[in-house]
Formats: C-alpha cells, sequence, structure tokens
C-alpha cells in the first residue's frame, strides 16, 4: 500500500520519507542487534511510497547523516546498533574493551613500514624530525554470530625503529601490537596522554570504517609509555560516532 505523502506541503518528499523512517527505526520495527536488521530494498521502497528510487536514496542518506541506518554497497542498508561503550584509561585495550561487551573482534594489519618521524610523531616519542619509525594501520572490527563483520577502528600508530628493529615483521608474524611489542620484553604498557576529538573523515578512514564522508568520527590521539615512562607508541585511532562512545575513566592503579 502506498504510503501517505503530503505534496506541495513545503516539507521535501525524501524529507517526510526519512521521517516516517526514522520513526519506525525508533520503534525497532527493522530489528536489533550487531549488525542491525535490513531495511526493504530502494525498489520496494520507491513502490510503498509512490516515488522514484533517487528520492528513496536520497532519504536514506538523510538517515546515514543522522548516524541511524549504514549503506553497504552490494548488501544492503542496515540499522545502526547503538554505541558500544569504549574505555579510554591507563590500560586502554581494544580486544578486552569489546569482550566486556560480549563481542568477538577480529584485526587486521593493512600496512607496516619504516617511514621518518615527522614533527608530530618525533616530539610524541621523543625524537628528533626525520629518525626512523615504525607505521602500523589497522583496522579493528566485530563479529557477530554468523561471522559478519562490523568494522569499528582504523588506527595509525608509530613506534621507534630504534627501539623495535623490524618491527614491522615482527608485528606482522604477530598480527598483535602487544604480542609484537612482548616480543621485545614490553609486557606492560600504559597510556600517558590521550586527546579526544571529532571530524568528519577523509576518503581512507571511510573507506576503512564502511561509512560515508558525512558521518562524523570520533578520534582519540594517544601516546603510550613503558614501564620507565619511555615513550614507545604513539597512535591515532577513528572510530564511527555512531557505533562507539567513548568513555573516559579515572586514573585507577
Amino acid at each position: 500500500m502506498t504510503a501517505q505523502l503530503e505534496r506541495g506541503g513545503g516539507v521535501a518528499v525524501w524529507r517526510q520519507i526519512a521521517q516516517i523512517l526514522a520513526t519506525e527505526i525508533g520503534q525497532r520495527r527493522y530489528g536489533e542487534g550487531l549488525p542491525d536488521d535490513r531495511l526493504p530494498s530502494e525498489t520496494d521502497l520507491a513502490q510503498r511510497f509512490g516515488v522514484n528510487r533517487h528520492t528513496v536514496r536520497r532519504a536514506i542518506l538523510g538517515l546515514a547523516e543522522q548516524g541511524l541506518v549504514n549503506v553497504e554497497h552490494g548488501r544492503g542498508t542496515f540499522v545502526q546498533a547503538g554505541a558500544i561503550g569504549y574505555a579510554i584509561g591507563r590500560r586502554t585495550r581494544f580486544t578486552e574493551n569489546l569482550s566486556q561487551h560480549n563481542l568477538k573482534t577480529a584485526q587486521q594489519i593493512l600496512t607496516a613500514r619504516k617511514v621518518k618521524a615527522e614533527a608530530t610523531v618525533a616530539h610524541a616519542l621523543g625524537l628528533r624530525v626525520g629518525a626512523p619509525v615504525y607505521r602500523v594501520a589497522l583496522t579493528r572490527r566485530s563479529l557477530d554470530a554468523q561471522g559478519v563483520e562490523l568494522p569499528l577502528a582504523y588506527s595509525e600508530n608509530w613506534f621507534p625503529a630504534a627501539r623495535f628493529p623490524d618491527f614491522a615483521d615482527v608485528v606482522a608474524q604477530h598480527t598483535s601490537i602487544s604480542a609484537a611489542l612482548a616480543s621485545f620484553g614490553v609486557t606492560d604498557y600504559t597510556r600517558r596522554e590521550s586527546r579526544i576529538g571529532a571530524r568528519l573523515p577523509d576518503a581512507d578512514i571511510a573507506r576503512h570504517l564502511g561509512i560515508n564522508r558525512q558521518q562524523p568520527v570520533l578520534s582519540v590521539e594517544s601516546t603510550d609509555v613503558d614501564d620507565a615512562n619511555q615513550p614507545i607508541k604513539y597512535g591515532i585511532a577513528y572510530f564511527p560516532a555512531d557505533r562507539m562512545q567513548l568513555v573516559v575513566q579515572g586514573e585507577t592503579q
């Protein structure tokens, strides 16, 4: 049955459709969980509302801009789950954080190579500008019961090459930063500083997080130190703002 829309009433048709779908999402008509249930196809929605697919597509984009849905090319449009709490404290560990929500995680090392430290990296690691560092970029995802992956974080991390020689090979072997650091004798490390911000993603960040460039991301710029308070890692992590909620913990020993 065609939904009743007010045409010529001052509110764009696509916006009315978005409002109707947003109400239905709030009523949990499309299910819940990680990831949430799929919305009807553009063709089905166009038939329901008596409009063309372009109008439906604009309405879905409006929902995506509000963080209510995520468009996955080739799969469909999914209702976003509620934000997952991610704790930031002295010992911030991604896997441990997500396990508290009973979420399985997967990590993928995208690149690991030696580069020259730019000013920001050098300052954070206590190095001279141009000193050799290893840059490691990775993504982290949650896995649902069916093994479907939902991107939750993309990060870029830098490590002093003098302290960790051949770190690119070591982290590729272990596929875990903590395990790689442990192989160099760093079995524990703490967060010295975290700087939290928000921004619109560039093309690379959006691609790695599976979002469009109109969806904001949270960023956490951080420096980790060893037991002797020596910097071992500087990093910037990006989180989809509609999927993750940053929780700052008190300083506990």
